[in-house]
């Protein structure tokens, strides 16, 4: 039965540094995901160019 929990509290806890690695990966990529997403949007938005 001991060595069940033991089991059990190993997995958990290298599951929890997988998805600790995964979340600091995804938090480093956020700043140049908004930068790109900006660029797209102020692209996407400038007003037409009308030489009148």
């Amino acid at each position: 039965m001991d060595n069940l929990f033991l089991g059990l509290a190993a997995l958990f806890a290298v599951g929890m540094m997988v998805l600790m690695v995964k979340y600091a990966g995804f938090i480093h990529k956020q700043p140049k995901m908004e930068a790109e997403r900006r660029e797209n949007r102020d692209k996407n938005n400038q007003p037409p160019n009308d030489p009148s």
